[in-house]
Order: C-alpha cells, then structure tokens, then sequence
C-alpha cells in the first residue's frame, strides 16, 4: 500500500508550517524516500510534527535544482545515511527572468551544493531507474508533446541561454501512483514517457506540482482533458486557475 505524506507545501494547516516550496514522505514496500526538501524553512518543523527522523529515511530524491525543492538538502544530509538520486545537471545554474521584474537565481544554493558534491552515497540518474523493488525515477524525461517548461527560464541571468530545466524527474510507483516535483517537462510528456518505459504499468494518481501557473487556456484544456482519467492531488506549483480544471473538487487528504 502506498502512504504518501505531505511535508511542504505552499498551502498546509497549522500546527504545520507552509512554505513555496514541496517535499514529500513516500512510504512503499521497504522503501521510505523523502522526495524533495523544501525552500528550507518549514522541513525540520514539519517532520518533528510527523514525527519523522531524516536518518529513517533509505532514500531522497530530487526532483531537480531550483532553491524551492532543495533548500533543506544540507541540515537532512547531516543526519541522513541513505542513497541520493540526482539528475546530472541539478546544481547548474537556474534563473528566473519575468517580464518587468529584476532576474531571480533560483538554483540550488552553494551551501546545498556542496553538500550534495560531499555526501558519499550518491546515485546519478540518466534514464529511467529502478531504485527500489516497484519504485522508478525516469531521469531526464523528452520534451515531445510541444508542453513547455512552465515560466521564462533560462541558464543566465542575462536571459541568453534558455533552460528547459532538463534535470527535472519523476518517481513512478508500482501501482500507477506518479510523484511529481514542478514537472516541467509537462505532464503530457511525462506520462507519455512512463507508458513508453512501463507499459504494464497505467497511470492512476498523479501527486505533486504541475506548474501550470501560467499556462494559456489552451494547454490547461489539453491537460485536464489528458487527465481525465487519472486521480490528481495538485500540490505547489499547479495554479489555483488550473485546479479546478483538473479535479472541480480537490482533495489533499492522500
């Protein structure tokens, strides 16, 4: 049975502390795997309240580099004795450049960074992954479907080198659960790319950001109705325009 547990998020009851930024507790089979860790304030507030450890933890992945998922990565490596898995690429530059406004770094802070680079248990991910007995991480996911990656991203602040944020992965589960992080690389491809990796494996719930906070009615039509079929629990990034589309009656309890 899958048990997944919201640790932050940009919405969340008090006593829980909430914050732009997501991270998860999944708890399947012999694996319990925090994915994702936050902008870095809420995390450790969070987990007492869970009353979780970060050394019970077997796994943590990230989903990819930008500050708002990996904040929280040098306090949980203090502790934590378990493998990481990365997409190369998640501690590159990431920038933020919005019209009217000053560019905004958003990468993975060098603190986090060189925490990553000094953690020993690492496992680079290239492709898609079995991690666990029926967990996988895709890796980098092909951007076929025309979605784009969610904002005016790119690799510099001057706004020369566009980013599609290619370190971007999801996890998928056994039982057709799809953890997502912001997926920028578009739901659509997403999916698509777990029906080409695990065909036996259909897609029922769909967890996490969708990053649909500026995306054109058009794309939000062609993604609620790619999505009907499937259970979604919208998280972070989605778009309050975008839930209602998705799930008229949006849930959070898992």
């Amino acid at each position: 049975m899958t048990s997944v547990q919201i640790l932050v998020d940009n919405n969340l009851p008090q006593p829980q502390q909430a914050e732009h930024g997501l991270s998860l507790y999944i708890h399947y089979g012999n694996a319990r795997i925090l994915f994702d860790t936050g902008a870095g304030n809420a995390l450790a507030h969070n987990l007492e309240l869970a009353g979780l450890q970060t050394a019970d933890f077997t796994h943590l992945v990230i989903s990819h580099g930008h500050y708002d998922h990996t904040g929280a990565l040098a306090a949980v490596l203090q502790d934590f004795r378990g493998q990481i898995c990365y997409v190369p690429g998640c501690t590159a530059p990431h920038w933020s450049l919005h019209r009217n406004m000053p560019p905004r770094n958003i990468s993975m802070t060098g603190e986090n960074q060189t925490a990553l680079q000094r953690y020993p248990h690492k496992r680079a991910i290239t492709g898609f992954t079995e991690i666990a007995p029926g967990i996988w991480l895709t890796g980098p996911i092909p951007r076929v479907s025309g979605e784009d990656c969610g904002g005016p991203f790119f690799q510099d602040q001057e706004g020369k080198i566009p980013d599609t944020i290619a370190d971007e992965q999801a996890m998928l589960l056994s039982d057709g659960t799809l953890i997502q992080g912001c997926c920028h690389a578009g739901i659509i491809n997403t999916i698509r790319y777990c029906q080409e990796c695990a065909p036996e494996i259909p897609v029922r719930h769909v967890i996490g950001g969708l990053h649909l906070l500026h995306a054109s009615p058009e794309r939000l039509r062609e993604t609620a109705d790619f999505l009907q079929n499937c259970r979604i629990t919208p998280l972070h990034c989605t778009g309050e325009t975008a839930i209602p589309l998705l799930l008229p009656q949006t849930k959070k309890d898992l």
